[in-house]
């Protein structure tokens, strides 16, 4: 199980709503006195937010510590005794007896061009492709048709798991101000739905583990009212978004 802060957002009505899974009640606190920049070191945390739905799910346990890498020290290449050069030329090789004495030279091939490299930065288009693929796959078991993919939102969401990343915090607001649905409207969307986002988990198959056992996202996920996905991930802290539309 993948520990997770969740945090359901009514964009309409300004407030932040957390509901813990132990207790009936939930806490009512307005956006504007709440801090929710995710704490130092903290992983293993996702928001949902939709223009729908006011009612949030939330649980909040340990996250799991991100697994450390290890670096191998460089061999010291100074140790390795030099071999001595030596000055005469080698004889040239006897032919191959299985190499046939008279044979046409080769054809010249021209080498492929080596494909560019992928710029650094953001992580490409897989990791969001299998999240899309993993969404449909969640939808048909509820009953709910398949979302597809659109480029705007798909734009809007790389833009603010980039921003998350780059500013080290997790939010359905920017720190400019602007709300989810203002940006995908200005990213050329006419009909925002909801967002999901979530930090710190290093694949789709976890992050959709998390939100699919968080009510909120689960209920962005799996409205059947929506009809378009968008997903952008950032793997300079696995910063992940999910933009929706009707």
């Amino acid at each position: 199980m993948v520990s997770l802060l969740v945090g359901v957002v009514a964009a309409a009505g300004g407030h932040l709503l957390w509901l813990d899974s132990s207790r009936d009640d939930t806490t009512l606190a307005h956006s504007s006195d709440l801090d929710v920049r995710p704490p130092l070191g903290s992983e293993g945390m996702a928001g949902a937010e939709h223009t729908t739905s006011t009612t949030p799910g939330s649980s909040e346990e340990t996250p799991p510590a991100t697994p450390s890498t290890t670096t191998s020290a460089t061999p010291d290449t100074a140790s390795s005794p030099e071999p001595p050069k030596d000055s005469s030329t080698s004889p040239p090789s006897e032919p191959d007896d299985t190499t046939p004495g008279d044979s046409e030279p080769a054809e010249h091939v021209e080498p492929a061009e080596p494909e560019p490299e992928e710029p650094a930065g953001p992580v490409g288009a897989e990791p969001g492709a299998a999240v899309v693929e993993l969404v449909n796959a969640e939808r048909a078991d509820a009953g709910c048709g398949p979302v597809r993919a659109d480029h705007r939102l798909r734009d809007s969401a790389q833009a603010h798991s980039d921003d998350m990343a780059e500013h080290g915090y997790l939010s359905h607001t920017s720190q400019d101000g602007t709300t989810f649905d203002e940006r995908i409207s200005d990213a050329g969307y006419p009909s925002p739905a909801a967002e999901n986002i979530a930090m710190g988990m290093a694949s789709a198959d976890a992050v959709m583990e998390a939100w699919m056992n968080s009510d909120g996202h689960r209920r962005n996920i799996l409205n059947c009212d929506i009809s378009t996905i968008g997903v952008g991930v950032n793997s300079d802290g696995w910063y992940w978004t999910q933009n929706f539309g009707y």
